[in-house]
């Protein structure tokens, strides 16, 4: 049957075949100028970057390593800006090496590789300087800073260059999307949202059986099309990449329309129907002989060594903040004794990791008799009651918070003592919100996936809505953020962490 609507004969009228072919070569023709200007323009943008970062690495070692540290001579090489020429040459292959001129990701799996890109070509860079005897005319204390600057020129300037592309419409191409279900439409909202991706969703093509039903159409993107119609729709349309979002179809049936659409399109996106399933880290794996395909994932947080890098990572950006924030930790417990009388810090019981529970050290932001506060409170205002059982917060004016309580918990100052905690061995940066013990029953089946992770100071629940997400909501994410964890998800989430606090939205 897929088949059979996928090869609907084209319209037998001479003149639509020439404007459909009109339009399919015309509409890819410019997709594909513009993803060729697009790649030339960020080629630029990464040698820009590199030069950037060479000047760095000269101006540091000529004026700044000297005066810091005298066994460096202030003179480098004559000859040394003559010899340098080939490594921008590196640096570009390893960057079309990991698909950063193809490939159209987020930001923060696009740095990911950037960062990769970047260790590879100085490595090699590295590796010809020793090899090739050339230490007496390029320094390597020159390229070791270069090294440094790059990890965050190169990110930047790409940022920059792809916000201006996408101002201008340059950096857009277009998408459609099969399917009109919930998953087609977060998919929808998702391209919709990140500009950095560069996708414009062109419309959805209705599901079979349901096309027409207005009740299941995904606004504000419109509906396009039905299957039956796709390879037109394609070809008039110019369309270079096509997400299938079917879940209802069967294996077969995926199978054969992938293959019916593949050679209509430079992309082909298939979105099989498999919620919750750990996906960062995955690995493809395909049986040539058998014609197999299976994706093998696994729980990092079960593994000893990534536990033990997470702890080191922990302990070393906990103890440089802890340096950083000293003063600030006093000012602010002289504010919060002179405010309210009672202790400066708090210590409230929270579930850690594997169910073991510990003092959570928080800067008090309630008065003392809180308890009563809060009871008087929600007999009073039967609608408070309904939200506190819902969010388990008090998302308005909440009278049992000090007057310095909410300017802490506005700027999320209140959880600075929780570095305490992470020196303790008792909490991470990086992970689960600290859950009070009577809420592990309400965890229900998830309480066991999310305890395998220490409670965090942020999360991902925290950059992805902090207090606006229900209860059942912030579960889901963090069950979702233990089986998908990795190193760069916590620095990244730690990054994100920075705007979502002082925006302050969603602090209570």
């Amino acid at each position: 049957m897929i088949n059979e609507l996928l090869n609907k004969p084209a319209p037998a009228n001479s003149d639509d075949n020439n404007n459909t072919n009109k339009g399919k070569y015309g509409g890819k023709s410019r997709e594909a100028a513009k993803t060729l200007l697009s790649q030339l323009i960020l080629i630029m943008a990464d040698l820009t970057g590199v030069s950037i970062a060479i000047w760095i690495g000269y101006q540091t070692r000529i004026y700044i390593l000297p005066k810091l540290l005298p066994v460096f001579p202030t003179e480098l090489p004559p000859a040394i800006n003559e010899n340098i020429w080939w490594i921008w040459g590196i640096i570009t292959i390893c960057f079309y090496y990991e698909k950063l001129y193809s490939r159209r990701l987020s930001f923060w799996r696009e740095t990911k590789r950037v960062i990769v890109a970047i260790t590879l070509s100085f490595i090699m860079i590295m590796a010809i300087v020793s090899l090739g005897k050339m230490s007496s005319e390029i320094s390597r204390t020159v390229l070791l800073v270069t090294y440094m600057a790059a990890l965050f020129v190169i990110p930047l300037c790409r940022y920059l260059v792809k916000y201006l592309l996408a101002r201008v419409g340059i950096w857009c191409e277009s998408i459609i999307i099969m399917g009109t279900g919930d998953t087609a439409k977060k998919i929808g909202a998702v391209l919709q949202s990140d500009w950095y991706m560069g996708y414009r969703v062109t419309g959805f093509i209705e599901e079979l059986g349901i096309c027409g039903d207005t009740d299941k159409r995904p606004e504000p993107i419109p509906i396009i099309g039905c299957i039956e119609d796709t390879v037109k729709i394609i070809a008039s349309q110019g369309i270079r990449h096509l997400i299938i979002a079917v879940p209802n179809l069967s294996g077969t049936e995926l199978v054969a329309m992938a293959q019916q659409l593949q050679p209509h399109v430079r992309s082909l996106w298939i979105v099989p129907d498999l919620p919750g399933m750990p996906i960062v880290g995955g690995e493809i794996e395909y049986f040539f002989d058998d014609q197999i395909l299976a994706f093998r994932t696994r729980n990092n947080l079960a593994s000893k060594r990534n536990l033990i890098g997470k702890r080191i990572f922990d302990l070393l950006v906990t103890t440089l903040m802890l340096l950083l924030v000293i003063p600030v930790f006093v000012i602010l417990a002289l504010l919060i004794k002179l405010d309210s009388p009672g202790p400066v810090i708090y210590a409230g019981k929270r579930i850690g990791r594997l169910g073991r529970e510990f003092k959570c050290y928080k800067f008090r932001t309630m008065y003392l008799n809180n308890d009563i506060i809060l009871e008087e409170y929600l007999d009073n205002n039967p609608e408070i009651k309904h939200e506190w059982e819902l969010y388990a917060k008090i998302r308005g004016e909440d009278p049992r918070v000090t007057r310095m309580g909410k300017i802490l918990r506005k700027l999320s100052l209140d959880e600075l003592p929780q570095f305490i905690n992470i020196i303790k061995g008792e909490m991470s940066l990086v992970g689960a919100r600290p859950y009070l013990p009577q809420e592990k029953d309400k965890m229900g089946e998830y309480a066991d996936t999310i305890l395998l992770a220490y409670p965090g100071i942020t999360g991902l629940w925290q950059v992805s809505g902090r207090n606006e997400l229900d209860f059942s909501q912030r579960v889901q994410i963090e069950v979702w953020y233990v089986r998908n964890w990795s190193l760069w998800l916590d620095i990244s989430i730690l990054f994100r962490t920075i705007p979502v606090a002082l925006k302050t939205s969603g602090a209570y």
